[in-house]
């Protein structure tokens, strides 16, 4: 935890510590030293807190099984396209908490897994893209939601679908029809990934996961891997995103130190001798030096 983080605790905390509610009070009128952030919740400054602080704080109110999903979620997971002053957060269903200052809570029966960034319980991506877009009223700031997680290798369009499918129904079917209109066809073509299953049985290597998400190792969104063999990292691209992202996907994964091997689609179809060749030879030169501090998200 960060000095700035520390700086937030609950009323609670500092009664247990031996403070009074008078103390506490005279400490934070306007011109004192502290200042109550949330019900129950005091930044022991003065000022503007950041926005780690406000998170912290939010997290604080909501209590331990409270969830931070939306903007906020995938701020924290590398995706800084959007910005917000809300902090969404997911509780259980059978919580009872209003929903106060900057802080939206919402009340759910489905309570992700999260995930731990830097000390904060955040939902994966693909169920914050989803919390997020629900609340979003205009129809280009909704698409574009939608597709910034994707193009950045957080999450994957059948994981969205999967999200929306186990949700409630109700008002999802904007996100359908966007989904259908900006993402069809589909990311990964079911054909393309069976031609290149049938390169992988003709190649002298391990088989590969599939449509894998990697990260560094601070957690910074790289890209999604079609093909992904962890062991040496090496990450094979046969073009399951969009032709104008291509360029910046291999761009992400070779500055990360990372071994890229990219093969056209008619390469795929009628060039497999060729193809063999490349990706023996990726693994070959992958294997042969250090692995690069990166994560796999199977």
């Amino acid at each position: 935890m960060t000095e700035n983080e520390e700086s937030v605790v609950r009323r609670s905390t500092l009664m247990a510590a031996g403070h009074s509610n008078y103390s506490v009070a005279l400490r934070c009128r306007p011109d004192g030293p502290w200042q109550q952030l949330l019900p129950g919740v005091l930044l022991l400054k003065s000022g503007p807190p950041t926005r780690r602080q406000r998170l912290k704080a939010a997290v604080l109110y909501a209590g331990q099984d409270a969830v931070i999903t939306g903007i906020e979620s995938l701020r924290s997971q590398g995706l800084y396209t959007f910005d917000t002053d809300e902090v969404h957060i997911l509780v259980p269903a059978s919580r009872r908490l209003s929903s106060r200052e900057y802080v939206q809570v919402e009340r759910t029966s489905r309570m992700p897994r999260p995930r731990l960034v830097k000390g904060l319980a955040v939902a994966p991506p693909h169920r914050a893209t989803i919390d997020a877009a629900r609340r979003i009223r205009d129809p280009s700031e909704r698409r574009a939601l939608l597709f910034a997680p994707i193009e950045a290798g957080l999450c994957t369009i059948e994981q969205l679908r999967a999200e929306i499918d186990a949700g409630a129904q109700r008002g999802t079917a904007l996100l359908r029809e966007l989904m259908n209109e900006i993402l069809a066809p589909p990311l990964t073509s079911t054909v393309q990934q069976s031609w290149a299953k049938r390169v992988i049985k003709e190649a002298p290597l391990p088989p590969p996961e599939w449509d894998v998400p990697v990260h560094t190792a601070a957690g910074q969104a790289i890209g999604i891997a079609d093909a992904w063999w962890d062991s040496v990292g090496l990450a094979w691209d046969f073009g399951n995103q969009r032709d104008r992202s291509i360029r910046r996907r291999e761009e992400a994964f070779t500055n990360a130190g990372l071994h890229f091997v990219r093969t056209t689609v008619a390469e795929l179809r009628s060039n497999v001798d060729a193809v063999v060749l490349a990706l023996a030879r990726a693994y070959l030169n992958a294997a042969n030096r250090p692995r690069p501090p990166v994560q796999a998200l199977t």
